[in-house]
């Protein structure tokens, strides 16, 4: 009995500890329930960006108290608001890209620099004919591979005959070969002459950095020596004729871009053999070889080798005439002004001089005024060849002496507008060894040539020029010269003192353009038959020509030289010939190579 009632107590306690194990569950599920019902969620803010930009999403809510492990009794509201902007728009095109394309340039402007030189011109004032020339070729252009003859007659019997003939692409050559013939018979006793001359030049690519320029001429001219010969009486022409042939080449080399080592060269080397129908023959070799280092953007130096050396030969004299000189010098490059600075060793034959080499250009005045100054030395180099070129109608020499030259001057040059030009310049000149030329008063037609060892030189040289596109040009230069302190001579023979030469260049229409040049000096000094010193009259020589395009290819040209028939005497004795008549035709052919 005992055992059944205690079974049944141990089942009642363990039915209600069941129970209250149940009910704890339900009171559990029943709180888990009220907190996720009445959970506190804290505040987040989002921002989204919807398709780039174009909708934006603003959530605010009120700050909470943090959550704890039991359920507040009141919970704060909260407020959630909420703000969309949405802008429909497409799809940015999609783009190719280049995974090997390059950056882009810097914004940043870099300074740059640039001077403008002044507008100046250097004049030359001696009349030449127009020929082809062989040129350096832009890239950018096309060499025109044009040719032309030029035929002729006028009075005094004068056949005039003259062409041009170019060959080559412009980029790996270009060459030119020139040719001339003209003659004249005047009024007087073997007053005539004859000039023929033949000229080839050219310029080769020698690669892409450097290029050869040669040059390979003959030049022929025969004239008499008619001056005092009386008209009716028979002479020996063999006896009076002067006859010269000259025959020469050069080449030369020079660089068309910077190298590495920043060196400009240009050295050429000359060979000309001379000769007379008097057994007189003279050869000469000329090497010239300057060069410039390039220091810096400023500074620079430079630095020539030249060598004349000249062999004569005659009947009664042999003479051998050799001239070298250095010429170092540094040169010194800013924007307002060029400076150069050197000197000059020289060996002329057995001589040793030191000759100065300083020169100054200073710009003024936005670079429209340059002011010059200078302390310089040079030679002229007498040789057989150019004593006749100056006076044909010389003794033949026996001796040479090169002429030293030192000259101290200053002046200026510039522009005016846009078409006037300017220069002047005043100079002391100090000369040693000057070739003279006095007639022979014994009534022989040859003049002696005369060496003054010393001689001082006043000058003073101007030029003035106006340009107006290629339309018009004029050009005049005077330069004048007073000589005093001559050692060996009285007076300055055959040297003009004044002379004033002047150009014009003007296309009048389309189709037609005149020339003129024009020279004018007061006489140089010579001896009478008593032995007096006089000087010859001023002379004025006027020539003026004019070309017309007639059809295509074809042109007439009309020259009229010595307009005002002025006979003057540039050598006593010698009268030059009247108004001289030309005209002819210009025929034009050639191809145009691209």
């Amino acid at each position: 009995m005992f055992s059944k009632n205690l079974c049944w107590r141990q089942c009642l306690k363990f039915g209600v500890l069941l129970l209250l194990i149940l009910f704890s569950l339900g009171s559990v599920q029943a709180q888990s329930r009220h907190r996720r019902k009445h959970r506190v969620k804290h505040p987040v803010k989002k921002h989204a960006v919807i398709h780039k930009r174009h909708a934006v999403v603003a959530v605010r809510s009120a700050e909470q108290k943090k959550d704890t492990a039991t359920i507040p009794d009141a919970i704060t509201s909260k407020n959630f608001t909420v703000t969309s902007a949405f802008t429909p728009s497409l799809r940015d095109a999609s783009k190719i890209n280049f995974s090997a394309t390059t950056a882009l340039p810097s914004p940043e402007k870099i300074p740059l620099s640039y001077n403008v030189p002044a507008q100046n011109l250097s004049f030359t004032y001696q009349p030449s004919f127009l020929r082809p020339l062989a040129a350096n070729i832009d890239t950018a252009s096309v060499w025109r591979n044009t040719d032309f003859v030029k035929l002729g007659y006028g009075n005094y019997s004068t056949p005039y005959l003259e062409g041009g003939f170019s060959f080559g692409d412009g980029y790996n050559s270009a060459i030119t070969l020139h040719a001339k013939h003209v003659s004249s018979k005047g009024n007087l006793p073997l007053q005539q002459f004859s000039k023929t001359g033949i000229d080839a030049s050219g310029v080769f690519a020698l690669g892409e950095k450097n290029e050869l320029e040669a040059r390979a001429y003959f030049d022929h001219n025969n004239q008499y020596e008619y001056g005092g010969l009386i008209p009716g009486v028979n002479y020996d022409k063999d006896s009076l004729q002067r006859r010269y042939n000259d025959i020469g080449v050069k080449i030369g080399l020079n660089n068309k871009v910077k190298n590495t080592s920043a060196i400009d060269y240009r050295p050429t080397i000359a060979i000309d053999a001379f000769s007379g129908n008097r057994d007189e023959h003279e050869s000469t070799l000329i090497i010239d070889a300057p060069f410039a280092k390039k220091i810096s953007e400023t500074f620079s130096a430079k630095l020539g080798i030249t060598a004349n050396i000249s062999s004569y030969k005659a009947d009664t004299s042999t003479v051998n005439n050799h001239l070298v000189y250095l010429s170092p010098s540094i040169a010194v490059n800013r924007p307002n002004f060029k400076l150069n600075v050197g000197v000059i060793p020289s060996f002329d034959n057995s001589s040793f001089h030191l000759l100065p080499n300083v020169t100054l250009d200073a710009k003024l005045r936005d670079e429209r005024f340059i002011v010059q100054a200078g302390w310089i030395g040079y030679y002229n180099a007498n040789t057989y060849r150019s004593l006749t070129r100056y006076n044909p109608w010389i003794e033949v020499p026996n001796n040479f002496y090169n002429t030293r030259v030192i000259e101290a001057y200053g002046g200026f040059k510039g522009a005016a507008g846009d078409h006037f030009t300017y220069n002047a310049r005043a100079s002391v000149l100090s000369l040693k060894d000057v070739p003279l030329f006095l007639n022979n008063v014994s009534g022989a037609r040859e003049f002696a040539v005369l060496n003054e060892s010393k001689m001082n030189d006043f000058r003073l040289h101007g030029e003035l020029g106006y340009n107006a596109k290629e339309d018009f040009s004029l050009l005049v230069g005077l330069t004048m010269n007073n000589y005093t302190g001559l050692k060996n001579n009285a007076e300055p023979w055959g040297l003009v003192p004044i002379e004033l030469t002047g150009s014009l260049h003007w296309n009048v229409l389309k189709h037609l353009l005149l020339k003129s040049d024009i020279s004018i000096n007061n006489g140089a000094q010579y001896q009478d038959a008593s032995g007096q010193k006089q000087r010859l009259k001023g002379a004025a020589d006027w020539n003026v020509g004019a070309e017309y395009h007639l059809i295509k290819n074809w042109d007439l040209w009309l020259q009229v030289n010595n307009l005002l028939n002025n006979k003057y005497e540039r050598w006593v004795n010698y009268p030059v010939l009247g108004t001289n008549i030309l005209g002819g035709i210009i025929f034009n052919f050639g191809d145009l190579k691209k």
